[in-house]
């Protein structure tokens, strides 16, 4: 909770006057952000721990476990993510380095989201 990303999202999401709330524990899977007048939840996926397919790099000790346990936070992330989708939720899951190196395409992302939401 409160992740470097996270905070560099939701302080540019508040500068743009949008309401919202963090790390709600009431959801499955504790969402970092939900917009929940729009019914638009979002993720902030660390690329180690949620295993990015080209910036996740395997740890040189203990690698079965490394390798298991990323592979279950990925099963783990699709569950929650397909349970909230049939709980009616748009959900967008932006990955840390994105965040940290091009904010403006990842707020837009957002923005769509919000608005191409059919619960608007």
């Amino acid at each position: 909770m409160g992740t470097k990303p996270e905070c560099i999202l939701t302080a540019e999401l508040k500068k743009l006057r949008f309401k919202f709330s963090c790390n709600d524990k009431s959801f499955i899977g504790i969402p970092d952000i939900v917009f929940r007048t729009k019914r638009v939840i979002v993720f902030v996926d660390s690329d180690f721990w949620h295993g990015h397919k080209s910036r996740f790099v395997m740890p040189k000790t203990n690698v079965q476990y490394w390798k298991d346990k990323i592979e279950k936070n990925k099963i783990r992330d699709m569950k929650v993510t397909r349970k909230l989708r049939k709980e009616g939720w748009a959900v967008l899951r932006l990955w840390e380095y994105d965040i940290e190196h091009n904010l403006d395409c990842c707020v837009n992302k957002v923005k769509k989201k919000l608005g191409s939401n059919k619960n608007n």
